[in-house]
């Protein structure tokens, strides 16, 4: 696999005390990993250094094989805790909210190109919130804020993805939302995902790697095998997923199992969603009879 994230016996502080000491940990390309943690265990401290806003007093860190301060942040696609509030004071568009990560491409006093006009309308897409292009951003709620920030994120096409604590401040619903739209970014567009969450509960079946930051240093946290996520095909309004397994698909004696629609997390989606964001008409693996699902998580691997 590709190491998309390094840290290499990296410590950090502020003064001489120590807030992370000999930390190393590597996310791969494909990867959704989550950090968590008591508050105070340098968590935040631990996104900006990813960032690049702080050095580390010893050690390395490297995206895609690059140190950090020289890449000055670029590949890298960042949503903060309650992002979209920061940007609700102002009276733009969302559109106009997510065309600003082009402004780079664009040029200083030009116009957007059609092809940057697509790129946001792709991002929109993404996130489910073309029809709200023309609202302004502080007319929304916070759920489709922080979607709209994220389209923001994604029309740049990043490498990797940082997100810290998105799902404070945020309502159930739209926290089932936003973990739905990552997965299908992770299995389906293969975004590497680095998350900050208190919210292991939700997050878990989504992720495929635990990284708990205690006392300084940090340990990988195997996850329960009732929290294996599999990414199945089924009819979607934008089209038809390949049968796709994440990573945890790996786990168990046998290295390989197949399709479990009680414990699988994409199917619990559908479920609760499905008079929303699905056709009635459409057939979904997790409607057929077990056996039949059995057998074709049997068979696609």
């Amino acid at each position: 696999m590709t190491k998309v994230i390094e840290v290499e016996d990296m410590s950090f502080g502020y003064t001489r005390e120590m807030i992370l000491e000999h930390v190393n940990f590597t996310v791969e390309k494909g990867d959704f990993a989550v950090v968590i943690g008591d508050n105070g265990v340098g968590k935040s401290t631990m996104v900006k250094l990813l960032l690049g806003v702080n050095r580390p007093t010893s050690g390395s860190i490297r995206i895609s094989g690059k140190e950090v301060q020289s890449i000055k942040g670029s590949g890298i696609g960042y949503l903060p805790q309650n992002g979209g509030n920061r940007a609700a004071a102002f009276p733009a568009t969302c559109e106009e909210i997510v065309m600003s990560s082009q402004y780079k491409n664009i040029g200083f006093a030009r116009f957007p190109k059609k092809s940057h006009k697509e790129k946001v309308e792709e991002a929109l897409k993404l996130v489910g919130m073309e029809d709200k292009r023309k609202a302004l951003i502080g007319e929304l709620s916070g759920g489709q804020q922080q979607r709209i920030m994220l389209a923001r994120v994604l029309a740049a096409d990043p490498e990797v993805l940082i997100l810290d604590e998105p799902t404070v401040g945020v309502d159930a619903e739209s926290v089932d939302r936003l973990l739905h739209i990552l997965h299908h970014l992770n299995i389906e567009k293969q975004v590497t995902i680095l998350m900050v969450t208190h919210d292991i509960e939700k997050v878990g079946p989504y992720a495929n790697r635990v990284l708990c930051l205690s006392e300084g240093a940090c340990r990988e946290e195997l996850l329960p095998q009732a929290q294996i996520v599999h990414a199945h095909a089924h009819e979607h309004a934008h089209g038809t997923a390949e049968h796709v397994h994440c990573a945890n698909c790996d786990h168990g004696p046998d290295k390989q199992h197949g399709h479990d629609a009680e414990h699988c997390a994409e199917c619990s989606h559908c479920e609760q969603y499905h008079e929303h964001d699905h056709d009635q008409t459409h057939a979904h693996k997790h409607d057929q009879p077990r056996q039949h699902r059995e057998n074709d998580g049997k068979e696609a691997m």
